[in-house]
């Protein structure tokens, strides 16, 4: 008669009873819904902390492992693509697939070519140029391909004449409270940023980001 989130904490809690050296957690919150499952990650954080015993637990879901996590092994397809504490993977990430993987939102990728025409700048496909200032790449990447990762929060609305500043065009606004996502197309590229809830740009108009 119970429901699948009922058997999962039933299941948890007779784990627990039987005082393990350690605990091999797959998906323990999968089948709970969003407020039980906030709830339950800080009574497991709150057990693990008590009992101090080694826990291994597996995850889809981000939050849980950069909340629950003291280190964190992500894989790819089977293989490990890095070790590490949560800051650590989510400030210095080893390739590509960590770097995107990690962040709610994702990171934005901005790939083109590294261009040192009239200031450093990424050269995106369609023409449209990325300021790189005070980057210092080296001389050998003038001219490569490369790929640019930009945090949402570390794009900002730019002051008028603002070195350093790029348009793109704003294409959804969501307010979600504390916070305003902002989706915008540079080009052909899809852009993602988190402003403070005061800046609401209009849609369809360019912003200078």
């Amino acid at each position: 008669a119970l429901s699948g989130g009922q058997r999962q904490r039933v299941a948890l809690g007779r784990a627990l009873v039987r005082q393990p050296q350690a605990f091999l957690l797959d998906e323990p919150l999968s089948n709970l819904d969003a407020k039980l499952r906030m709830s339950m990650r800080v009574e497991i954080a709150r057990l693990h902390r008590q009992l101090g015993a080694t826990i291994v637990y597996v995850t889809h879901d981000q939050i849980e492992a950069m909340t629950l996590g003291q280190r964190i092994v992500v894989l790819d397809k089977g293989e490990i693509q890095q070790i590490d504490t949560p800051m650590a993977l989510y400030e210095k990430p080893a390739n590509l697939f960590v770097a995107t993987f990690l962040g709610s939102p994702a990171m934005n990728v901005l790939q083109g070519r590294l261009s040192a025409e009239d200031g450093l700048a990424v050269q995106l496909e369609d023409g449209s140029r990325v300021p790189l200032d005070g980057a210092k790449p080296p001389q050998a990447w003038i001219g490569r391909d490369i790929a640019v990762g930009v945090r949402p929060e570390h794009l900002r609305p730019a002051q008028h004449g603002e070195a350093g500043a790029f348009e793109a065009e704003v294409e959804v606004v969501e307010p979600v409270g504390s916070e305003v996502f902002v989706n915008l197309r540079l080009g052909r590229q899809p852009l993602i940023a988190r402003f403070e809830p005061n800046v609401l740009p209009e849609r369809g108009k360019p912003m200078s980001i």
